[in-house]
């Protein structure tokens, strides 16, 4: 009897013991459907960087200055509202009076119509061409293609992101997205240039670049020199495997170039649109990384090996630390190989 008892007060220990292991994991675990984590970063005098959840999720970042506030790319209608009472509440007396638009792709743009009636917008000359282009000469961000060419993409036709948001986009609900659709609340700039535009607002320089085709042909990066930062849009990836879809269908050259431009110029902080911000020198290793896959992938193909021979011999072993590298290496070898086919 007193074994017997002593068993079931050890087991009524241990039972005690679990459940409240498995109540402390359940509360420390995030809700399911519950909403992205965001957090805003001060990267001093008035910049500040927002993160809207984990991974691939959106970056951008805003400037708050005595003549008011800069935004650049808000990403979704949720996001801007939310950013919109945070600017509310933290600075009451300012107005949001400018919001860039780094480029056509609707994973930057769709927050911007939150703040179409009291900012003025910018973006580069040739937004405004892709706003107006088909989805076959302007195609969302990604792999997804008008693959039929009927002006429409359905569902069988979108891609990661586009088809993770085909329902918050399809504002018909007819299963099909139109150009019109996917820009539907990205705003027509108000102000537009080529190759360079400075900003002085509240006595602080926001300086637009082109990128010079990285990605698309409308992409701006934008640097704060005063403050000595710069973001980076698609794609500047630190320490992580960059870049599928045949390098957005463009010459490595061209990626590479770009890069280099940015690393002209003086700067401490380099946030990126997506993932994590690092400083120059992740910028210089992004673009060692673009000049050493293209040279093991182009060395390949100037001695006759097929892209299965190629992906099979290069390693690339001084980024097996990198992000992505067990399983991507091979994507990124292949679209390489198609990127360097273009040149």
């Amino acid at each position: 009897m007193g074994f017997t008892m002593q068993r079931g007060i050890k087991y009524l220990t241990l039972l005690v013991f679990y459940f409240a292991f498995i109540a402390n994991t359940l509360a420390q675990a995030p809700a399911r459907g519950g909403p992205a984590q965001r957090s805003i970063t001060d990267l001093g005098d008035g910049l500040y960087q927002v993160n809207t959840g984990a991974g691939v999720s959106a970056v951008f970042v805003f400037l708050v200055t005595d003549a008011g506030i800069l935004i650049v790319d808000p990403p979704n209608p949720a996001i801007a509202e939310w950013l919109q009472d945070q600017l509310s509440s933290r600075f009451p007396d300012q107005d949001v009076v400018y919001v860039v638009e780094s480029h056509y792709h609707w994973d930057h743009t769709r927050g911007a119509k939150t703040f179409a009636d009291i900012a003025s917008f910018i973006g580069h000359e040739n937004l405004l061409k892709n706003l107006n282009a088909s989805i076959a000469e302007a195609p969302p961000p990604g792999n997804t293609r008008d693959s039929n060419n009927d002006g429409l993409l359905s569902r069988e036709e979108a891609q990661t992101g586009t088809l993770a948001n085909f329902d918050a986009m399809d504002s018909n609900a007819d299963n099909y997205l139109s150009q019109a659709e996917l820009t539907a609340d990205t705003v027509r700039p108000d102000i537009v240039f080529s190759d360079r535009l400075e900003l002085n607002l509240g006595g602080k320089r926001v300086v637009l670049l082109w990128s010079q085709n990285r990605h698309t042909d409308d992409l701006i990066d934008v640097y704060f020199p005063d403050h000595g930062v710069l973001l980076a849009s698609d794609y500047v990836w630190i320490n992580r495997m960059c870049c599928n879809f045949q390098f957005d269908e463009r010459p490595m050259r061209v990626w590479i170039e770009s890069i280099k431009n940015l690393e002209a110029l003086d700067f401490d902080i380099l946030v990126n649109s997506h993932f994590d911000s690092g400083n120059k020198q992740d910028l210089i290793a992004f673009r060692h990384w673009l000049e050493d896959l293209a040279n093991e992938v182009s060395t390949g193909i100037a001695n006759g090996l097929s892209l299965a021979e190629i992906q099979a011999s290069a390693k690339l072993d001084q980024y097996s630390g990198w992000a992505g590298y067990d399983n991507q290496l091979n994507s990124m070898i292949e679209s390489a190989y198609y990127s360097l086919m273009l040149q």
